[in-house]
């Protein structure tokens, strides 16, 4: 077994320090010192997020000696197609979700009424999960394997998604597997957003926010901060198409014209 070695290898070659990967994996920086020591070994629920975490099967971080591997070699291995990585996720929360009389999934709809107690609690909580609303979307798309839950949106930073209208998204498992630029429903206790994001949770244990709307600011959100992640899927709205050029057109002319200048 060349777990040990393995660990600390990792960790040197994403270039972590001891506190960044034992906050990812909620443990101590000690314990995690231990692990790579050989001093003791870590539950296979805690070598199994270090193996999503290092882009690893859970098999070749605990059999192969990767010590023995240099930088190329380990991006190799990390880029190659893996067998045994498939339906390995780094489960971060249970997700309380709804079921018909046929044992289906709903899509539950949470209002923006009951926006504010859903960030605050009412996620991880049956009771409050059960008294939403839900229906069934029959559309090519929607996957009866899937989680997808439908939330309020709106706002100018959410623009071009006009105000009042709702958003579906698909429920996010594994947020270290979210990519890059991925438009994304982010649950916070402060609010739902619906942003582009940017991954830094291996290397900053947060997540950049980019609104749709260029005029605002990107932020960042530590993973404490995370409730929820739901890769967007449409958005739906009553509001009739407005003849005027909409933020998004003009925006979209702009770019068009810079190209044109450019070449």
């Amino acid at each position: 077994m060349h777990l040990p070695e393995n660990l600390s290898a990792l960790r040197s070659y994403y270039r972590l320090n001891l506190e960044d990967v034992a906050g990812l994996v909620d443990i101590s920086r000690q314990t995690l010192a231990k692990y790579e020591k050989g001093q003791a070994t870590p539950p296979v629920d805690v070598a199994a997020r270090l193996a999503v975490i290092y882009k690893v099967s859970l098999d070749t971080l605990t059999y192969q000696n990767l010590s023995k591997l240099s930088d190329r070699q380990l991006l190799q291995l990390m880029a190659a197609p893996d067998p045994g990585l498939r339906g390995q996720t780094l489960r971060i929360r249970d997700l309380v979700r709804t079921v018909g009389e046929d044992n289906e999934e709903n899509i539950e709809l949470v209002s923006a009424k009951a926006m504010m107690g859903y960030c605050q609690g009412g996620y991880s909580d049956e009771t409050f999960i059960s008294e939403l609303p839900w229906f069934r979307l029959p559309l090519p798309f929607i996957s009866k394997n899937r989680k997808y839950r439908l939330f309020p949106a709106g706002g100018e930073s959410m623009l071009p998604i006009p105000s009042n209208s709702f958003v579906l998204g698909e429920y996010v498992e594994d947020w270290y597997s979210v990519k890059d630029g991925t438009g994304c429903i982010v649950v916070s206790h402060e609010g739902i957003v619906v942003k582009k994001v940017y991954n830094e949770l291996v290397s900053h244990r947060q997540l950049m926010l980019h609104s749709l709307n260029p005029t605002y600011e990107s932020y960042a959100l530590a993973v404490d901060q995370v409730r929820e992640l739901w890769k967007y899927v449409l958005y739906l709205t009553t509001d009739f198409p407005d003849p005027e050029p909409t933020l998004g057109m003009i925006l979209g002319e702009i770019r068009r014209l810079r190209q044109d200048v450019t070449h």
